[in-house]
């Protein structure tokens, strides 16, 4: 926070690795504005997660599991350093469904990217001048702008700058440097945001406010360390409307675009249509539209990889195009749940469950809850309190726990009904035999589900099982299912939860 009040930010977003701890520090402080989101760890790459409170439930590790709970958090979403050098860093979801948008600078990758070469000119020049030695590390980011105009050709989609900033550089023996400092890089690249009106001093309203504009596009990148980027200005304006970027205007004959601002000496404005060089301009552009496309504008400085500014792009479509594509980026409806066809447990007379749990956490013996199921049918009850992992005991869990044996072959998944007292999310799990397996020889495939206050009707396909035995065979075989687990632990929800969820009409179909 001292080192964004001393590079002259606005606002800083925090956005720790599975977490919201520094939520408490939310708001203003000495007229800086402080965020704070979390970066959310998938198996489809790293999500950005602004503008949520810290829930109780743990995200589950599918991309778009997350997606759905930020959405459902009152969030937005952004992938984190999409095009990493690092395999493992690379976002692969880029079909998924929902309005999220990326990052077209992550400062991780620039890092990754730069090579050893540029990396020791940068230390080398940094006491010197932190700025340009900075400035002498960035690469293009020719592939993530593709990558970009490709989403855009389908839907709107937002673009924002990651400082990725952990002022610490590891050394053998638990050693590390404090470089490059938080200020320096928080002066190398900025988000500048386009505000309806001045910010009220409210932390509130003004915190949604800037996320509301970073996350619909109303803002652009600026390489703010090169030359100063907040007079930049990027608009379409017909009879009187003006238009900026984030923002649909109307595809009209009269609609003319225009570029300017104070832009370093020898700057080139290129103004781009559907990822394609439209038009070039020195100073100033001022250009009618020639007709629907998706237009954005970088700003080019001899000399640099990088260009000074990258705008988000206004889209100019009539009223049928533009909800078409407001339609692609929205969330579909809910598909009804199929019926089953096989039922597994109706929790009337009796069930199949048990309660299992380690001892450090409990649970109420008692499953079966007697018309407590929607339409007072019969239910099974998982009340619980989770307990908190320690030396010896790293694995705590509560579940409900069927072992009874289960050929499900011809069947493409599992429905049931779920509530529950709180918003929490458990994993489903089938245990199919792999004599390879130290789990008994058994292998652990699994899916969360997150829950509700009301009932429920979930359906869950088994291709969306998965596992992550190191010994896995590779199958789930669908006709020799030894155990029907229902489990919460450290991974589902935060140590020391208590509540209860109720089932009914477990089956498959």
């Amino acid at each position: 926070m001292a080192a964004a009040r001393s590079a002259g930010v606005g606002f800083v977003v925090i956005t720790d690795h599975g977490n919201l701890a520094a939520k408490p520090l939310e708001g203003y402080h000495d007229g800086l504005l402080v965020l704070v989101g979390t970066e959310i760890s998938t198996e489809q790459g790293h999500l950005l997660g602004l503008g949520i409170p810290d829930p109780q439930f743990r995200f589950s590790g599918d991309a778009r599991d997350a997606l759905e709970d930020v959405h459902d958090l009152g969030g937005f979403s952004f992938a984190a350093h999409p095009l990493s050098p690092r395999p493992d860093f690379q976002w692969t979801g880029w079909s998924l469904p929902g309005p999220w948008g990326f990052e077209l600078l992550n400062g991780d990758s620039q890092w990754r990217e730069a090579g050893w070469v540029r990396l020791a000119r940068t230390a080398a020049l940094y006491k010197l001048h932190p700025s340009y030695a900075l400035l002498g590390s960035l690469t293009s980011p020719r592939a993530a702008l593709a990558r970009w105009d490709e989403l855009l050709a389908v839907r709107d989609a937002a673009g924002l700058a990651g400082a990725d900033a952990h002022s610490r550089v590891p050394l053998p023996r638990g050693r590390a440097i404090r470089f490059p400092s938080y200020e320096s890089v928080f002066r190398l690249v900025q988000n500048h945001v386009l505000l309806p009106r001045p910010l009220s001093g409210e932390a509130g309203p003004d915190g949604r406010a800037v996320l509301e504009a970073l996350a619909q596009g109303r803002s652009y990148v600026g390489l703010d360390a090169l030359a100063p980027a907040g007079e930049f200005s990027f608009t379409a304006e017909a009879d009187g409307r003006v238009w900026t970027m984030g923002e649909t205007a109307s595809a009209e004959a009269t609609l003319r675009l225009r570029a300017g601002g104070r832009l370093p000496r020898g700057a080139r404005i290129v103004l781009l249509r559907d990822g394609q060089t439209h038009l070039e301009a020195a100073d100033r552009l001022d250009a009618p539209s020639p007709g629907p496309g998706v237009y954005r504008v970088e700003v080019r400085v001899p000399g640099w990889d990088v260009p000074w500014v990258i705008s988000n792009p206004i889209y100019v479509f009539a009223p049928a195009q533009a909800e078409e594509r407001a339609r692609r980026a929205a969330w579909g409806p809910e598909v009804p749940p199929p019926d089953g066809r096989l039922a597994l447990d109706s929790f009337e007379k009796g069930t199949i469950f048990a309660p299992e749990f380690d001892p450090s956490s409990w649970m109420n013996p008692e499953v079966l809850a007697s018309s407590a199921g929607p339409g007072g049918k019969g239910a099974g009850r998982l009340e619980f309190r989770l307990g908190t992992p320690a030396p010896g005991r790293p694995y705590t869990w509560c579940a409900l726990v069927s072992r009874r044996p289960l050929d499900l072959s011809g069947f493409r998944g599992l429905v049931f009904s779920i509530k529950a007292d709180g918003v929490y999310r458990l994993w489903v799990q089938l245990r199919d035999e792999n004599p390879a397996s130290p789990d008994e020889g058994t292998e652990w495939w699994f899916r969360s589900v997150r829950t509700a206050r009301e009932w429920r009707r979930v359906a869950v396909p088994f291709e969306a099982f998965r596992s992550i035995n190191k010994h896995s065979d590779g199958r789930l075989d669908l006709d020799k299912i030894r155990q029907l687990v229902f489990v919460l632990d450290a991974g589902a929800v935060k140590p020391e939860t208590h509540g209860t969820i109720w089932l009914s009409d477990v089956a498959a179909y």
